[in-house]
C-alpha cells in the first residue's frame, strides 16, 4: 500500500472520529462548566452560610454552655459527691464497719467456731469412726447369722416338712397312683370309649352320614 491511500485512510479515520467524538466532548465540556459555574456561585457560598450557621447557632452556643454551665455544675456535683457521699462512706467503712466487722468475725470464731471444730475433732468424728466400725462388723456378723439361720430353717422344714411328703409320695401315692390308673381309670375310658363309639354307631344308624 502507498503512502497516498495510508494518508487517505488515516484522514478519512481522523473524520468518523471527530464526529462521534465532538457531541461527547462538547457534552462533557458544557457539564464541566455548568457544575464549575453551580460550585463557584451556588454550592460554595450555600457551604459557608451553612458552616456559619451552624458555627454561630450551634457549636459556639454549645461550647459557652459547656464551658460557663455544664463544666462547673459538673465540678459541684463531683465536689458535692465526693464530700457529702464518698469520704464520709470510706470513713464510715475504715473506722466502724471494718472494725466492727472483724470484731464480730473474732467473737463467731471463738465462741461459735472454734468450739464447733473443736467438737467434730475430738468427739463427733472420733464416735462417727466407732459408730461406723461398729455398724459395719454388726452387719458382717448379721449376715452369717442370717445364713445360719436359713440353713438351720431349711434343715428343719425339710425333715419336718419335705422329707415326710417326699416319704408319702414314694410308699404311698405313687402306688395307688398306679393301682388307679390300672383298676379304675383304664377300665373307666374303655367305658366311655364303647359308649362313643355305641353312640356313633346309633347316630348313623338313624341320621346317616360318615363313622
Amino acid at each position: 500500500m502507498n503512502t497516498e491511500n495510508t494518508g487517505c485512510l488515516t484522514a478519512v479515520a481522523r473524520g468518523i472520529a471527530l464526529v462521534v467524538v465532538l457531541p461527547f466532548r462538547l457534552l462533557w465540556d458544557a457539564l464541566a462548566f455548568c457544575l464549575r459555574h453551580l460550585w463557584r456561585w451556588i454550592l460554595a457560598p450555600l457551604g459557608r452560610a451553612l458552616g456559619w450557621l451552624i458555627e454561630h447557632l450551634l457549636v459556639i452556643p454549645l461550647r459557652w454552655l459547656w464551658r460557663w454551665v455544664l463544666a462547673p455544675v459538673g465540678r459541684a456535683l463531683g465536689w458535692l459527691v465526693e464530700h457529702l457521699l464518698v469520704i464520709p462512706l470510706r470513713w464510715l467503712w475504715q473506722w466502724v464497719l471494718a472494725p466492727v466487722g472483724r470484731a464480730l468475725w473474732r467473737v463467731v470464731d471463738l465462741l461459735l467456731l472454734a468450739p464447733l471444730g473443736r467438737l467434730w475433732r475430738h468427739v463427733l468424728a472420733p464416735v462417727l469412726r466407732v459408730a461406723g466400725a461398729a455398724l459395719a462388723w454388726a452387719w458382717g456378723i448379721a449376715g452369717i447369722l442370717s445364713r445360719a439361720v436359713g440353713r438351720a430353717l431349711g434343715w428343719v422344714l425339710w425333715n419336718a416338712v419335705g422329707r415326710p411328703l417326699a416319704w408319702a409320695y414314694r410308699t404311698v401315692l405313687t402306688p395307688v397312683g398306679h393301682w388307679l390308673r390300672r383298676y379304675v381309670w383304664g377300665p373307666v375310658a374303655e367305658v366311655a370309649r364303647a359308649v362313643r363309639a355305641a353312640a356313633r354307631e346309633v347316630r348313623v344308624a338313624l341320621f346317616g352320614g360318615s363313622r
